[in-house]
């Protein structure tokens, strides 16, 4: 491996996806309710998506061996179109399962909803094993010294720079351009990305033996409480990315370009506390910083609960801000233990070890949620709102990851 160009590689990788990101599969669950996608589709959704993320995990591995690292790269991009191309067929082609007919009363047979997100959900899961697992290792290779928490703000910082950058185009394009022109995006930045890359890829990748089952994730134990850790990580990262993001859309009033701009707006005051957060937190009480994180983050989840449709005014924009800090900081605090017991126990099995449990908990978890939600006889939006304080609850179960 050329390690002098590695590090401005993995930001130069880590830059064009940020930026696919925010185009659409930032936008997925909030273009879906659009198109007559409940609790319960969006649940079906993420369900598959862990299952297929599980699934994709060994191929990944045997990738990361034996491919050559340009041809990883182009797996990262191909996986990424499908899923925009997945997306655009069930929602634009006349006929298909999501498509809009312009009546409003006119309900989506369940039945087309299911196959509809179970292929999404098996594109989405393919694609995140392959962009977030290579990402994840990549920045692995850059760590050394006890400067983890520092080096994962700075990688967060430009990561919602490039993905903010994304979601702006992304809901001016879903508003004013139509799907067609996200597409073509789309396809353009893969194609200028993947041409730049494949020319400055690594000769190879670095040489690790590294290998892990469903089955060894499963039934790893270790004395940080990973286990049961990796467990809820998976469905807070999803309760964050997509059910938080749905609840944002509402309160701007379904509007795709006021969500792109309320988001910029949170990341700018994200990324002024995380710079100052950032170059100090390697130097703070550890064990204190995390678990004051712990507790700011299940008061994240219950500020959510307080916020609705309704919301507006001074007290609103004050609450966001909170909860932006509180969740930013919770996610710097969590990262850098994960990556320093990463650096500890072995760093690329550690990392398949979070993959397949957090994976394949969410993607039980996500599909239980499906079914509870279809025989609820409760709105969405109140099981979305009230879901928050099951989230604040179970949020407390960080506290047992330890760094000893």
């Amino acid at each position: 491996m050329n390690t002098e160009r590695s590090p401005l590689f993995f930001y130069q990788f880590l830059g064009a996806h940020s930026l696919l990101i925010g185009l659409l599969p930032f936008f997925l669950p909030v273009f879906l309710w659009q198109h007559g996608v409940g609790l319960e589709g969006l649940s079906l959704l993420i369900g598959v998506s862990g299952l297929s993320f599980v699934a994709a995990l060994r191929p990944w591995q045997h990738a990361w061996r034996q491919l050559q690292p340009k041809n990883l790269l182009l797996l990262t991009f191909v996986f990424e179109l499908a899923l925009v191309g997945c997306a655009g067929w069930f929602t634009t082609i006349p006929g298909s399962a999501l498509f809009d007919t312009g009546d409003s009363t006119a309900a989506k047979p369940l039945g087309s909803i299911f196959v509809a997100m179970t292929v999404l959900g098996i594109a989405n899961g393919a694609y995140n094993a392959f962009f977030w697992t290579t990402q994840r290792s990549l920045f692995l290779q850059q760590l050394a010294g006890n400067n983890t928490g520092k080096q994962y703000g700075n990688f967060q910082i430009f990561v919602t720079v490039f993905l903010k950058v994304g979601i702006l185009l992304g809901g001016l394009l879903l508003d004013f351009g139509g799907f067609l022109w996200l597409l073509a995006l789309s396809a353009g930045v893969s194609f200028a990305s993947y041409s730049y890359l494949a020319s400055k890829a690594y000769s190879r990748l670095p040489d690790d033996n590294s290998s892990m089952s469903l089955r060894q994730s499963l039934t790893y134990t270790d004395t940080h409480g990973s286990k049961s850790t990796f467990a809820l990580d998976g469905i807070f990262l999803y309760l964050e990315s997509h059910f938080w993001t749905l609840s944002l859309f509402l309160v701007v009033d379904q509007d795709f370009s006021r969500l792109g701009v309320a988001v910029v707006l949170l990341a700018v005051v994200f990324a002024a506390l995380f710079y100052l957060i950032k170059n100090r937190i390697d130097q703070l009480a550890v064990t204190r910083v995390y678990t004051a994180a712990c507790w700011l983050y299940a008061g994240s989840w219950l500020l959510r609960f307080t916020l609705d449709e309704n919301a507006e005014g001074a007290g609103y924009l004050v609450s966001l801000i909170l909860l932006t800090f509180c969740s930013s900081f919770f996610r710097l605090a969590f990262n850098k233990r994960f990556f320093d017991v990463a650096r500890k126990t072995g760093a690329v099995n550690y990392l398949l070890i979070k993959s397949y449990s957090s994976q394949a908990y969410l993607g039980i978890f996500f599909l239980l949620t499906c079914i509870t939600v279809q025989l609820l006889p409760v709105d969405d939006i109140k099981i979305l709102q009230y879901g928050y304080v099951i989230a604040a609850l179970l949020s407390l179960g960080y506290l047992k990851y330890r760094d000893q």
